[in-house]
């Protein structure tokens, strides 16, 4: 795998199958609207986590002599920021700053952008792996190994990692709601 992310992605795209590969649930297009809003939320939801980890790290840098409770107030003001900037224009509540608190931060050293690339690259890599060839078709594209990103998912999908599936589908679902 080109990196942690991708691992992510195959996770995802495995979990989203659970209930087709038990044979309980078959996808239809209020199921596929429901998973794309789903990958939408997912990746909306950690992003603002990974911008504020991100930041984070970048403010201990800086920092090098803080101390815990610095630690926690710059965290605190930067998880705000990002929630003022993103979410409270859409969630409201504005000074909130629940973006963080996450397990990963800190201890999993940069590890939280992993999360929305994956559910991108997830989203994208099922767009091909559709049918009653999932296992081959994942097989087949999972076969290029450690390779830069762009290469292993134009390996897999024909594209770089691109959010454009998951948008069009977001809004495909939105519109359906309607």
């Amino acid at each position: 795998m080109p990196g942690t992310a991708f691992t992510e992605a195959l996770a995802f795209t495995c979990q989203h199958r659970d209930l087709e590969l038990l044979g309980v649930g078959k996808a239809d297009a209020r199921t596929e609207h429901t998973r794309a809003l789903k990958a939408f939320w997912d990746a909306f939801e950690i992003g603002g986590s990974a911008l504020v980890d991100l930041d984070v790290w970048h403010w201990m840098y800086e920092h090098p002599d803080a101390t815990p409770a610095q630690l926690r107030d710059a965290t605190v003001t930067i998880a705000r920021g990002y929630w003022d900037k993103y979410y409270a224009p859409v969630l409201g509540h504005p000074g909130n700053p629940q973006l963080g608190v996450y397990s990963h931060m800190i201890n999993a050293f940069l590890y939280l952008y992993r999360y929305p690339i994956g559910h991108l690259i997830a989203f994208q890599l099922e767009g091909k792996l559709k049918g009653p060839d999932f296992g081959t078709a994942f097989e087949q594209a999972t076969t290029i190994g450690r390779v830069v990103p762009d290469l292993w998912m134009e390996h897999a999908t024909g594209k770089p990692v691109v959010a454009e599936p998951m948008l069009q589908a977001t809004e495909a679902a939105l519109n359906a709601m309607q």
